[in-house]
């Protein structure tokens, strides 16, 4: 009788862990440049769609809330992370800044800094990352 026909042999194989077949979820950052109505409703968002925190954080900017301060915010937080706040620095494939349009003197160098990180920064994993704006007309509110 051959070794792999042994009831252990058989009881092994049987056992063994299969390996998963799914990808993973994208981590995603979105930085929002206010402090309580964009948090919530992108919560809000991400409770409704059964989205875990581990992959999709939502902050608001800690830097101000001029577009500017918010992608510098979001660069700050994505390079360096925030114990704090449990993220891990380089740890995302996408990250999201969004700010009104509003009356802002820093609108316009927001969007050419965004545009300019999109791709320039590398995950935890080495790939490029995703930076984009979502820019409100004229406010998130309506």
């Amino acid at each position: 009788m051959g070794k792999e026909n042994q009831p252990k042999a058989r009881q092994t194989k049987q056992l063994a862990r299969k390996s998963g077949r799914r990808e993973g979820y994208e981590r995603i950052l979105i930085v929002s440049e206010g402090r309580k109505t964009e948090p919530l409703y992108l919560n809000e968002i991400r409770t409704k769609y059964r989205l875990s925190t581990t992959n999709v954080q939502v902050q608001h900017s800690q830097y101000g809330t001029s577009p500017l301060q918010v992608v510098e915010y979001a660069e700050h937080l994505f390079i360096n992370g925030d114990e704090n706040k449990y993220i891990e620095p380089h740890a995302f494939e996408q990250v999201f800044v969004v700010f009104d349009r509003d009356d802002h003197i820093t609108y316009h160098q927001a969007l050419g800094k965004a545009a300019a990180l999109n791709g320039k920064l590398r995950n935890d994993l080495k790939q490029p990352v995703s930076v984009q704006a979502i820019v409100s007309v004229p406010c998130f509110e309506l």
